[in-house]
């Protein structure tokens, strides 16, 4: 239905042009047959001795747009039909075969976006024109600003697709907010992505950045890192620290093996070739792109947007086998690294928590509001995955994402059953407890990993104030809440280990207690005792409140203490401690 929508929109202006000139020049002929001649227009001005008789050389002059018209239609309609088929048998040629399409579609989309800019100059000074013979015909006069919008429409619209054919042929560049990596500090982690390689017989990515983004991609676009100078070029491989908290060695190996499986045979030259007219015909769509404010000016942009659309859904029918190939193969790849089960847990794991990192980057964001910052989004999101998953859901929540793709920037993922599936496992048989906090991660991989995370995190909420979170000045938090919050986190930590069942029941009872209790303060105490006030200043600074208040907060360290079913010498004299500066 699309290909029958756009042959009939880019004929359309052509058949209007065509019937207009048609029209006008069939009253000029009744005209001329009325006043004793018997010649049409068209052959009168073609007589050799038209130059002697001022009259009808002022007629024919007069009545060459109308002829220039009346051509220019013809032709253009033809070339759109020519511009149609040729696509159509291109797409038909190429296939499914990744090296014909990256051989093929590059030009033939320039040729195209070249051509169509063309047409639409053409064809909007033909519907232009046409619009101003109508009316003038009709009604003995034009409104030079109906005629108007729709020439500076058409010229909008060509000088979109002329700037789309130039940048798509050019480099793509890609954000990312995140920090490069020195080799020379980190050398575990390069170490095992050189072998990796080296076992794959893949390129070695020029550069690897880490970042916050639940993710991990290679791409061979240059890469600019936010509020950096100058970019990174050659191939890029980018990691997650979140993700690398919760991921073992062998699945972040899987999941390395599957991006460095993009950088062997002919897949990186089809991302190469490829990506960039992905992007150029996205960006020439975008500039076709009509509204309702557009009016009468969108009417000249309406046939290349409709065969750019037509151009777009064919690449798509094209590719999506293409990549579904393209993610399997690369998944194959992974399991010559590491083993298939690794790869298909640390799938489960990164669609199993992916939504919880959305959660916290608005919680995170909601705090900046209130003029509190974060100190390790990273160790925050672990601390997530460890102590709030529902255990009794997870089989639910697997069943939901197996359906589902894996975000990527460059382009589609087959779901995740099928992924799995064609591993030759089995979905269902995968041990839940694999998708749980693991006792060692892949974190270890990194030199410093808390320093990293602490960076990423501050550049990250500076980030979110260049989009425009405001973060007011003379925020002022709640003293009482951080208080509890952080006699809170003494008490857990007392023993030196940090219970799941002790930050549960911490944070229920804080949250009871006052509503203004953050559970990212208390959290972050917990993750960084060094930062927890000293119990003394506490104590001090508790030295006013009521003695109801004190009962409150010794109750509340008490039932931290025996939510685990034991306490520890170390939480029993912190209790001693409290309740003896309460004088309770």
């Amino acid at each position: 239905m699309s290909l029958i929508k756009s042959f009939l929109m880019l004929i359309s202006i052509p058949v209007i042009g065509y019937l207009v000139s048609i029209w006008v020049l069939s009253d000029l002929n009744s005209s001329l047959v009325s006043s004793g001649l018997h010649q049409t227009i068209s052959e009168l001005c073609a007589a050799p001795n038209i130059e002697g008789v001022p009259a009808i050389l002022s007629i024919c002059k007069d009545i060459a747009p109308i002829l220039w018209m009346r051509s220019a239609s013809i032709i253009s309609g033809f070339v759109a039909v020519i511009l149609l088929i040729s696509f159509i048998i291109s797409s038909r040629v190429a296939g499914e075969n990744r090296t014909k399409i990256a051989n093929i579609f590059p030009p033939m989309v320039f040729l195209t976006l070249v051509t169509l800019s063309g047409l639409v100059i053409v064809q909007g000074t033909i519907l232009t024109f046409s619009a101003y013979l109508a009316e003038v015909q009709l009604i003995e006069r034009f409104h030079i600003y109906l005629i108007g919008a729709i020439g500076i429409g058409a010229l909008a619209g060509a000088y979109g697709l002329i700037k789309s054919s130039t940048d798509f042929t050019k480099k793509r560049t890609q954000h990312v907010v995140g920090l490069k990596l020195d080799p020379t500090k980190h050398q575990k982690l390069f170490n095992m992505i050189k072998s990796i390689s080296e076992t794959l017989g893949s390129r070695n990515p020029d550069h690897v950045v880490v970042g916050l983004e639940p993710n991990f991609y290679v791409t061979s676009a240059d890469v600019k890192i936010a509020g950096n100078i100058g970019q990174l070029e050659g191939e890029t491989l980018y990691l997650s620290m979140p993700l690398a908290r919760i991921l073992t060695t062998e699945e972040i190996k899987s999941i390395i093996g599957h991006e460095l499986g993009h950088f062997r045979g002919d897949d990186t030259y089809y991302s190469l070739k490829f990506s960039p007219v992905y992007a150029g015909l996205s960006h020439a769509l975008q500039s076709m792109e009509t509204t309702s404010r557009d009016g009468i000016s969108a009417v000249a942009r309406l046939p290349a947007y409709s065969v750019l659309s037509y151009i777009i859904d064919v690449f798509h029918k094209n590719v999506s086998t293409i990549s579904r190939k393209r993610e399997f193969a690369a998944d194959q790849a992974a399991s010559e690294v590491a083993n298939p089960e690794a790869l298909a847990s640390s799938l489960l794991k990164i669609g199993l928590y992916a939504g919880a990192w959305r959660n916290l980057e608005n919680r995170v964001i909601d705090r900046m509001q209130k003029g509190s910052f974060t100190r390790n989004l990273s160790l925050l999101f672990a601390s997530i995955v460890k102590y709030d998953v529902n255990e009794e859901t997870v089989p639910e929540v697997i069943d939901s994402i197996a359906a589902q793709t894996i975000s990527h920037p460059t382009d589609s993922h087959p779901p995740t059953a099928t992924r799995i599936s064609e591993l030759g496992i089995n979905i269902d048989n995968i041990e839940r407890d694999l998708l749980n906090m693991p006792e060692s991660t892949c974190i270890d991989l990194f030199d410093n990993p808390a320093t990293l995370e602490q960076q990423l995190t501050e550049i990250q909420q500076r980030y979110f104030m260049a989009l425009g979170v405001q973060v007011p000045e003379d925020a002022q938090m709640n003293p009482s809440a951080l208080v509890l919050a952080a006699f809170g986190a003494h008490m857990v930590v007392a023993d030196g280990k940090v219970e799941p069942e002790e930050i549960d029941k911490a944070e229920e009872i804080g949250l009871a207690l006052t509503p203004d209790f953050d559970n990212i303060d208390f959290r972050e105490y917990c993750h960084h005792p060094e930062t927890i006030p000293a119990i003394d200043a506490l104590l001090d600074a508790s030295k006013s409140v009521s003695t109801d208040v004190k009962a409150l907060i010794y109750d509340y360290l008490a039932k931290i203490a025996r939510s685990d079913g034991d306490i520890s010498p170390e939480e029993s004299s912190f209790l001693v401690t409290v309740k003896t500066e309460f004088s309770l």
